[in-house]
């Protein structure tokens, strides 16, 4: 890799260091992984020599960084002991109990409702906290609204959000003291 790209890919790795960190960790699972494979992808800049011209900057960064993670997780992973195996053999299943299916079940549609009833902006600023992972200030951004106004809304739909999961455990407990009733 000739140095001009290189430091072009160094450039491009510090200018969009948060959102390669943020997609590493949906891939590898761990922040903290995600920072130290993206630290090792800086130091193996100057040695990597890609078989082809590099299209897409940030795909080629990732790429490697996951691979740099991936690497360093089977390095450092421990094989099972035949005591840990015939442990897990006994572990039980919690998932498969039909009770939680179904409060989960409900759960979701409790949820999906209750976000329904937002106003519009609320639900998107919500969606873009929780669900697509952006920071307040990158949401204040794209909706052009200050940080202050974004923890605003976030809190106010995130506390409707709870009051509705909150209403609807009460009365699939049968619990309606102090609640509303639907």
């Amino acid at each position: 890799m000739s140095m001009i790209s290189a430091a072009l890919l160094r450039l491009r790795l510090i200018a969009r260091y948060p959102e390669l960190r943020r997609s590493l960790e949906r891939i590898v699972g761990s922040r903290d992984q995600a920072s130290a494979a993206l630290h090792e992808t800086w130091l193996r800049l100057d040695v990597a020599k890609p078989a082809s011209p590099v299209l897409n900057p940030d795909a080629y960064l990732l790429r490697m960084a996951a691979r740099i993670a991936t690497d360093d997780w089977r390095r450092n992973r421990e094989p099972l002991g035949d005591d840990e195996r015939e442990a897990l053999l006994h572990v039980a299943d919690e998932t498969a109990d039909p009770q939680r299916i179904v409060a989960a079940r409900r759960d979701v549609r409790t949820l999906e409702a209750a976000m329904e009833e937002l106003p519009p902006r609320q639900r998107a600023i919500l969606a873009a906290a929780r669900v697509d992972g952006l920071l307040n200030a990158e949401i204040a951004e794209r909706f052009q609204i200050s940080v202050a106004m974004v923890k605003k809304e976030l809190a106010a739909a995130m506390r409707h959000c709870r009051e509705r999961l909150a209403d609807t455990e009460a009365v699939a407990n049968g619990d309606l003291v102090g609640r509303r009733k639907f």
